[in-house]
């Protein structure tokens, strides 16, 4: 038995990130668990691997199209990062954007890595809640 070193795990803050971001503005799948670590075999063509990784599970609180409510999907931190990798070779800007700072993150970065990493499966169609901006200033309203 090999057990297998990931060395190109995804940081904790851009993980986190990505995190809030469907939890904020999700519509139909929520984070059922954002810390749950799970063996995951890798089968190479001469031997198997054994990876404990953290994985990320999703949950569909509620029917859209084909997915049912209840549905699950554990999408494992080795995935995230092979889709981050194509993410950032797909647009130059959010790798600009994403060496500056994991803040840098926006919903719609956190749908499309979602997406590549479960080869379009998942579509988390996170919607982009108004922020509240009062007519007065806080100051004129007593």
């Amino acid at each position: 038995m090999t057990f297998y070193k990931n060395n190109n795990i995804m940081r904790n803050t851009l993980y986190r990130q990505m995190v809030y971001w469907i939890n904020a503005h999700r519509t139909w799948i929520e984070v059922a668990d954002d810390n749950l670590y799970k063996e995951h075999i890798i089968s190479r063509s001469d031997r198997t691997d054994y990876l404990v990784s953290r994985t990320l599970v999703l949950r569909a609180f509620k029917t859209n199209g084909t997915h049912l409510e209840g549905t699950t999907w554990a999408i494992p931190e080795h995935e995230l990062n092979k889709a981050l990798a194509i993410y950032r070779k797909q647009d130059r800007s959010f790798k600009q954007r994403i060496k500056k700072a994991a803040m840098n993150l926006t919903a719609v970065d956190a749908e499309t890595i979602i997406r590549l990493a479960t080869y379009d499966i998942v579509h988390l169609e996170l919607r982009a809640t108004p922020i509240h901006v009062p007519e007065k200033p806080y100051y004129l309203c007593y």
